[in-house]
């Protein structure tokens, strides 16, 4: 009898001290949800309405020639097959690919070199990195107008420096073998500075006794890059690369003012098909259905390097 006594008395704190914590955690749980509750309703109202109503459109027979009144006839995947089957798709998706890849290749390698050049001591150091980051200030608009006038057969001043060296200028922006070479030109003059940044930033956090202790072991300065300052900057370089490949992607204010898509549809990526299709040809349901298409790549993508980040720095 005493036995149980002492039991029950033992289990009686525990039991009175759990009690009250019950309505403080309720209480701490409704104030966390008060405090998240506007940025859930702006991300509603800004991200997942208008995915729907997108989506929405792209199952409909929609285009500017119907009145906003009239009903819309619901088409399921038409849009989406029409898309699939237009041989003007395709050509887009494989230039969009073309500087995706190439841009970040040519990116990545020249940035790391200028990272590696920063990262040394020399003069003048701190007034070359102000003006090297200078296009990264610049609106993409900016650059794409300059780089219009600079690459002009009338009045352009690359032209005008090539004539006075007695060289045939060439038809830079209505030749259409040299739009994809001057798109990969000007997103990386305008981008190699914020590439470069992110992998300086990366090489100064390097432990430097690892890279001193390889030094005394005998490895050379190739060997030590290769070996440990690589992987190290594997962090960054998936960075770089989430976030340049996704911007290349959808890119259209670059290309719209400077080549507009042509000469032809030798630069016409997917943001220019998607501009066309909706606002020159005025078929949204189409139009619709390719701004889905471009939104799943790029969740793709960014899910595949964000799986990456999370596996090389465990910070998540």
């Amino acid at each position: 009898m005493s036995n149980s006594w002492l039991a029950r008395r033992a289990s009686a704190p525990a039991t009175s001290t759990l009690l009250p914590r019950r309505p403080r955690l309720r209480r701490d749980t409704l104030v966390g949800f008060l405090l998240i509750l506007p940025a859930m309703v702006l991300v509603v109202g800004v991200m997942i309405y208008p995915t729907l109503f997108n989506l929405g459109i792209a199952m409909q027979e929609w285009s500017w020639s119907t009145p906003a009144g009239a009903e819309k006839p619901f088409v399921g995947m038409a849009n989406f097959v029409q898309l699939f089957n237009s041989g003007r798709f395709w050509n887009s998706l494989r230039i969009s690919l073309i500087l995706v890849v190439a841009g970040i290749a040519i990116q990545y390698v020249l940035g790391l070199g200028l990272a590696l050049l920063l990262n040394r001591k020399f003069f003048g150091q701190r007034i070359f990195r102000a003006i090297f980051i200078l296009p990264m200030v610049l609106a993409p608009i900016v650059i794409a107008i300059q780089w219009r006038y600079m690459l002009s057969g009338n009045f352009g001043v690359l032209n005008y420096l090539l004539n006075l060296t007695g060289i045939e200028a060439p038809r830079w922006l209505s030749d259409p073998g040299l739009g994809i070479p001057i798109l990969l030109a000007v997103d990386t003059w305008t981008w190699l500075p914020f590439v470069a940044v992110i992998l300086l930033a990366a090489l100064q956090q390097l432990p430097q006794e690892v890279l001193e202790a390889a030094e005394v072991d005998g490895a050379n300065a190739f060997q030590r890059f290769r070996a440990i300052v690589l992987p190290m900057l594997r962090p960054a370089t998936v960075i770089v690369l989430l976030l340049r490949s996704t911007e290349i992607f959808r890119a259209f204010d670059v290309v719209y003012v400077l080549t507009g898509g042509g000469p032809g549809r030798s630069t016409e990526v997917l943001g220019m098909l998607l501009y066309r299709t909706a606002f020159v040809e005025g078929n949204l349901g189409v139009a619709a259905a390719l701004s889905i298409f471009i939104g799943i790549v790029g969740m793709v993508i960014g899910t595949v390097l964000i799986r990456t980040i999370r596996t090389e720095v465990r910070l998540f």
